[in-house]
């Protein structure tokens, strides 16, 4: 699976629009088994709504994308939704938008920009994270280095896993394959090649990134 971008948790964020209060529940979901099952659940959660409506993108053996306007106008709802995420360039994500009617007929281009707006607004809030395949290194940190080594790695963003204090100190990191090696150098000279690096494990790690 390649590197993409997904909602950075499970939330909901809510607005009102001329009376109607538009619910956007988002979360993670790496299947289309994990799409339903979310969706299902905000359905039997917000259950008086007027209309649950969604849209989905997960990448499976194939990228799957799905929604559904939930009875609103044909292309108000489901769409629109579906097209915020697409621009986001979002996958392994739900998103169902909860509608509690308030008496007001928004009309077809009111509905698309309520859906889309609701949609936008809550992944703005929740912010996004990059799912990004990594290479794991074991580091041995002389400990007279690990401040000046955790300050580095702060102002770098790199993050420090699994730290263990002894006579050195001993932590995980994970680096993006591009800049891996680049990164090893530069820590290399700096550090005079007083820290020594064991590499371990790929894995994909969720980086923050802020949305559009």
């Amino acid at each position: 699976m390649e590197n993409f971008k997904t909602i950075a948790h499970t939330d909901s964020y809510e607005k009102d629009i001329k009376k109607s209060k538009f619910i956007v529940h988002l979360a993670q979901t790496n299947s289309e088994q994990e799409a339903n099952e979310f969706i299902a659940k905000i359905k039997k959660q917000e259950s008086s709504a007027t209309h649950n409506c969604h849209a989905f993108i997960v990448q499976e053996n194939v990228l799957i994308e799905r929604m559904s306007d939930d009875g609103e106008p044909s292309g108000t709802a489901g769409s629109p939704i579906l097209n915020v995420l697409q621009q986001q360039e979002m996958s392994n994500v739900t998103a169902v938008v909860t509608r509690y009617f308030g008496g007001i007929k928004l009309g077809a281009g009111g509905l698309i920009r309520a859906y889309s707006s609701t949609t936008a607004e809550g992944i703005k809030e929740m912010g996004l994270v990059e799912n990004r395949l990594q290479q794991g290194y074991h580091l041995n940190i002389p400990y007279h280095l690990y401040d000046k080594f955790e300050n580095y790695a702060n102002n770098s963003k790199i993050l420090l896993e699994n730290k263990q204090f002894s006579t050195d100190v001993t932590v995980d990191v994970f680096l993006d394959l591009e800049t891996q090696n680049e990164i090893i150098q530069d820590i290399t000279d700096q550090f005079q090649n007083q820290i020594k690096f064991e590499k371990t494990d790929q894995a994909f790690k969720q980086i923050p990134i802020d949305a559009n």
